[in-house]
């Protein structure tokens, strides 16, 4: 999985998500889930490594199942019945299909792109996507400079604690600070800005230090994401459970 491109990487997760969000059933997700564990399984991936760095998913998820499972409209056999909740044979099935798709959707996203390298993500965008250089060489230098930006938080934060600036209603303080980033943040991105001026940033042709690749493997993972969103639609209308999203 390391060596997909990371484009290639992108697109598949497109071709598997969007035609997946045409139904809402159980029986694609459930479908779609599966095939993914076993191709992330084939490629490499750790499943129980995954399922440990995406376990905010599954706490989060079944929040989205009860939501529709108390609001969907009513259909169907009735189950239970409260004031504005209503538990029919529909807001169960509703709720399932969310629970699933909300997994689906977001574990391969979670797989896909986890530990992958911004550069690498950068090169394939200019050389192989064809995007322009200077969106992508500023995206890449705003994502570098995200994590210098939270130690200038965490160095901001033990300033103010020293100076005796912290002891007031905790919500004033994260608003002082927030401006204050918002402030460093802009200067240092007309900092950097104007050094990529200097040097020649995206005015002309340029060369790569890394040659972005696109190989045989890259054209199957793509061919890979289609397939999976095919084959569970497939199955959902061969169970009779495909509905149209909003129908």
């Amino acid at each position: 999985m390391a060596s997909v491109n990371p484009l290639a990487r992108l697109l598949a997760l497109a071709l598997l998500s969007t035609p997946l969000m045409a139904s809402v059933d159980w029986v694609s997700a459930l479908v779609a889930l599966v095939l993914e564990l076993l191709v992330l399984w084939a490629a490499g991936v750790n499943l129980w490594y995954l399922l440990k760095r995406t376990w905010f998913l599954f706490l989060l998820a079944p929040f989205t199942a009860v939501t529709i499972l108390f609001y969907a409209h009513p259909a169907g056999q009735t189950y239970w019945h409260w004031g504005l909740i209503h538990i029919s044979e529909n807001s169960v099935q509703l709720a399932l299909a969310s629970l699933l798709r909300v997994v689906t959707l977001a574990l391969p996203a979670v797989a896909l792109f986890l530990h992958t390298d911004p550069t690498r993500v950068a090169d394939a965008m200019a050389q192989n996507g064809g995007l322009p250089t200077r969106f992508v060489l500023a995206s890449l230098a705003a994502v570098r400079m995200t994590g210098q930006l939270m130690n200038e938080w965490r160095v901001m934060e033990l300033a103010r604690r020293a100076r005796g600036l912290a002891d007031g209603n905790r919500f004033k303080r994260f608003g002082q600070m927030t401006f204050a980033m918002l402030v460093i943040a802009l200067r240092r991105g007309a900092d950097l800005s104007t050094a990529m001026i200097a040097r020649g940033f995206g005015t002309g042709e340029r060369s790569w230090a890394r040659p972005s690749l696109w190989r045989a493997r890259d054209w199957v993972a793509v061919f890979v994401g289609l397939a999976i969103s095919l084959l569970a639609l497939s199955a959902a209308v061969w169970a009779g459970t495909f509905r149209w999203f909003g129908g």
